[in-house]
Formats: structure tokens, sequence, C-alpha cells
């Protein structure tokens, strides 16, 4: 059976499941597997970059924002910015000054940078995995098991068969394993580098 589609997906769960009248539930399950993985993975392939321009000190976050990974000042002396609580980034700076920013938080939609400043910020974070039904995204291409065993989780979830969708969790949840462990395999040595002077 090939899984190099949605629609090919689509069919496999129908199979798997012997049931001809659940099409519109199964896009339903695609998509709660989808927000599931969203909510779990955290891997190099979820990785990327892009500038963000803050008005007095504030910029909106991408839609496809999950996690940061990393925010840098692109002013005359790039620099990294440490992340502080939001109740920290107001007590140290309740009036908002300009300058070249050293910390910032996030706060819902937002990501807040003190000093403010009007500089643009190179914004490394994990983005979500893009829905299947707009198109192949990395996860289904590489591991489209992880597609069909989810998606069969949810699927008997909603029929109320607890025990076969306790399967297909334990199977969707040993490949979502799988990829973090190649993912950390991947990323390079696991060498910590250790900047200024060390005791």
């Amino acid at each position: 059976m090939a899984l190099t589609t949605n629609t090919e997906l689509k069919a496999a769960i129908a199979d798997y499941l012997a049931r001809s009248d659940l099409t519109t539930q199964i896009v339903d399950y695609i998509d709660l597997f989808e927000r599931a993985a969203n909510r779990r993975l955290r891997v190099r392939q979820m990785e990327t970059s892009t500038t963000l321009t803050p008005s007095s000190g504030s910029a909106t976050l991408p839609t496809d924002y999950l996690m940061w990974r990393r925010v840098t000042w692109t002013g005359d002396i790039r620099r990294e910015l440490e992340y502080v609580n939001p109740s920290y980034l107001q007590a140290a700076y309740p009036d908002t000054p300009s300058g070249y920013p050293s910390i910032f938080t996030i706060e819902g939609t937002t990501l807040k940078v003190r000093p403010t400043s009007t500089t643009g910020l190179e914004f490394d974070y994990f983005q979500k995995i893009s829905a299947l039904a707009s198109g192949a995204n990395w996860l289904f291409t590489a591991h489209p098991d992880a597609y069909l065993f989810g998606s069969l989780a949810e699927a008997y979830m909603m029929l109320k068969d607890f025990q076969t969708a306790a399967l297909w969790k334990s199977r969707r949840d040993e490949v979502f394993e799988e990829i973090e462990t190649l993912s950390n395999k991947t990323n390079g040595p696991a060498a910590v580098r250790i900047m200024g002077v060390t005791p």
C-alpha cells in the first residue's frame, strides 16, 4: 500500500477501519493527529528563522509559532537577547525606555524587548507542522506511518474502542520517539561550548 498522498492516507485509514461511511470523519482524525504532533514534537525539521520588526518594543509572533529558540538583535553589534518572565520585564523597565535591547519576553502572541528598539530581530523558532490538507509536509513525506498510526488512534477513540485506540496510540508514540532520537543524532555531537572565562 502506497502512502505518498493525502488521498492514499485517507484510503488506508478507511481500509484499516474496514469502514466506508467515515469519509468526513477521517479528515477530522488526521487533523487531531496533527494537533497532537504539534504539541509533542520539537525536532530539527521544525526549526526556522524569520525577521521581526518591533514597534514600540513589541512584535507579533509568526502565525505558525510553537516555541522560541533564539532572539538576536541585529543592530550595530549583534547580540542575543535573554529571556525573562513577563513580570520581570515590566518591573525592570516600567517606563519602556528606548536603547539597545538586552532582554525579551513573550506575552500571548506578542514578543516584547527592553529597552525598546525598532531594529530588526532575527527570530529562530519551532514552527507548526503544516496541515497535510494543504500539501505534503516533512512529517508525512518522511514518516507516513506516524500519520497512519496517529489517525487510527484518534479514529478508535471516536469509535469508543479504547483498547484498539491504545494499541495505535502506542505505535504512534513509538514513531514520535524514533523521530526525536533521529533528530538528536542528526543535530551533531552533544558538546557544550562555554563562552567567556571559566573557573
